[in-house]
């Protein structure tokens, strides 16, 4: 694995609004497969309002978000989240990790089958991972694919061998799995236009009979499927159980913007609508038996800052606090995402089993101490505004944002924290760009500061945006912020360990980042769902992407009309 795994966490992040409804769906035609006997007594089809088109269903060239929700469906990694985020027992039925963590070795259930009645082998692991790893292949994934060699020991035991050693593996080995006796001969160029793109054959709960840019059909599978940590189940990692969906089908309708999906689940055509705005979904959830199911995410939204020696103001730490504290970061909660949030302390989320409440101190919300704080740090403030040391004029920050057309939260947060600042006595103005290039200015540091998302993952792994080593080019450390004491706690928290072990480095790391503060954290969105009261079963979890609702899916259950 790769120190620079994730290098690509700010493009994606930023450009996955525009692409869930940017491109057009092609013609699909219903995929050839061996279909599952019914499932015994169902009780009824779920429906359910996607905003987003469905364009390349697969689980290493998925597009949009309708993709990746039908990828979810259909396919399996070696392992999947549980309740609380960990991975648990999917396709593999054990594994084990050497005593550096340099070595994972697992084995596969022999039951495993694709739904065309082939088996799932190592064959297949190691397909996908080559896939990933093929210099043909530029999506988001294959930076946490470099420096892993898989190889096939039999039928059913796959081996990695990992350059560096990490602890979070395993979030990685959720991969979900290609079909090597499907797609062996198609180049990876060309996968994700491929035929099977979009007549996807999978080896997940569910089967698909039909997608068109309508809507997506599918059926559940029978047979032993790992319930893992789910509400069927409390099993450890490693373990497995029998479970079978409960639902007669599932229907995935595609809709192309927000106003439609609300219609449809108004007018009861679905009973359960993804994708929506914090407000729209708050605004839906107040209909008459429905609920909200707010899934904690952990996309990070937080403020950059010109970090590198001898460029900008901020290289003292009681600056950046006091910077953080000017900001109302529980009004940007309640008044931009309805609520649906969790703020940030740390680049930690609060739902993760690694987060330590008590490790980082909360910065409240203080002009006052925001203000102490740089006179503290030597800054004076005049008629114009504040002087940092040896200045000669106020300082004026230029704060960079996506246009809110690109990511409408990050832009508006934006400018709220410009007008907090600008109270505190910094003019700050903000300047709104393309995705792409608010991203070349971040990796060629040409900015002082910048409002972004970054998705930090279910295993949370900061060191990519903090450490040292990533600030050289193409590295992510866009802040170029660089502590030794700081790349030490980062390595110790991702280095291999039992989870008692790890838990005692994330807390040492969130402790010295709450001293150094070298992001300024703000929130973490919620991914939120809105559900009829006619579909029992979902239970919230830590999700790194709203496609992770499914993470229970054969727990649902549907009680029609």
């Amino acid at each position: 694995m790769s120190r620079r795994d994730g290098a690509f966490v700010l493009v994606l992040v930023l450009v996955l609004g525009v692409l869930g409804i940017a491109i057009a769906a092609p013609g699909f035609s219903p995929p050839v497969v061996s279909q599952p006997t019914p499932t015994p007594a169902p009780l009824a089809i779920h429906r359910e309002a996607v905003i987003g088109l469905p364009s390349s269903v697969n689980p290493v060239t998925a597009r949009t978000q309708a993709d990746r929700d039908l990828v979810a469906l259909l396919f399996r990694g070696l392992v999947r989240p549980g309740a609380d985020g960990r991975p648990v027992a999917d396709l593999a039925q054990s594994w084990t990790v050497d005593p550096k963590g340099a070595r994972w070795t697992f084995r596969l259930r022999p039951d495993a089958r694709w739904q065309d009645g082939v088996p799932v082998t190592s064959e297949d692991v190691v397909y996908t991972v080559h896939v990933l790893q093929d210099p043909a292949y530029t999506g988001p994934l294959a930076a946490g694919w470099q420096g892993v060699t898989a190889t096939a020991i039999d039928a059913t035991t796959v081996q990695f061998d990992l350059a560096v050693p990490l602890g979070g593996f395993l979030q990685a080995a959720t991969q979900p799995l290609l079909p090597a006796h499907l797609l062996a001969g198609v180049s990876v160029a060309d996968l994700a236009d491929a035929p099977f793109s979009t007549r996807p054959i999978g080896d997940g709960p569910f089967a698909l009979t039909d997608l068109t840019a309508q809507a997506a059909e599918l059926v559940p599978v029978l047979g032993p499927l790992n319930a893992g940590s789910g509400p069927l189940a409390t099993l450890g990692a490693g373990t497995v159980a029998s479970g079978q969906p409960l639902l007669a089908g599932l229907e995935l309708r595609f809709y192309p913007g927000p106003d439609e999906a609300i219609a449809a689940y108004r007018a009861g055509d679905v009973d359960a609508v993804s994708g929506l705005s914090p407000t729209e979904a708050a605004a839906l959830a107040a209909t008459p038996a429905t609920r909200l199911i707010a899934y904690p995410g952990t996309t990070l939204t937080g403020i950059y800052l010109n970090l590198r020696p001898g460029v900008g103001p901020f290289s003292d730490a009681r600056v950046r606090t006091a910077l953080l504290a000017a900001v109302d970061r529980g009004r940007l909660i309640t008044d931009l995402l309805a609520g649906s949030g969790q703020e940030a302390e740390t680049p930690i989320p609060p739902s993760s089993w690694a987060y330590d409440a008590k490790a980082a101190p909360a910065v409240a919300f203080d002009r006052k101490a925001a203000a102490a704080g740089l006179r503290a740090a030597g800054w004076t403030k005049g008629t114009a505004g504040w002087l940092p040391p040896k200045a000669k004029k106020p300082l004026t920050i230029e704060l960079l944002a996506a246009d809110a057309a690109v990511n409408p939260v990050t832009a508006a947060v934006a400018a709220r924290v410009a007008a907090a600042w600008t109270s505190l006595g910094i003019k700050t103005t903000v300047t709104s760009l393309a995705a792409g290039d608010l991203v070349q200015r971040l990796r060629d540091a040409d900015f002082v500061a910048a409002v972004a998302d970054v998705n930090v993952g279910l295993d949370p792994d900061p060191y990519p945006l903090l450490a040292s080593a990533q600030v050289q080019a193409g590295g992510s450390n866009v802040s170029g912020f660089q502590d030794p004491s700081l790349d030490a706690a980062l390595a110790a928290a991702r280095a291999p360990g039992t989870v008692t072990a790890r838990r005692a480095a994330y807390s040492r790391l969130q402790t010295l980042l709450g001293k150094l503060e070298p992001i300024l954290p703000l929130f973490f969105r919620d991914s939120d769902f809105v559900v009829s009261n006619r579909l029992a079963g979902p239970q919230a979890a830590p999700v790194s992407d709203p496609s992770g609702r499914f993470w229970d899916v054969i727990a649902w259950s549907s009680f029609g009309r």
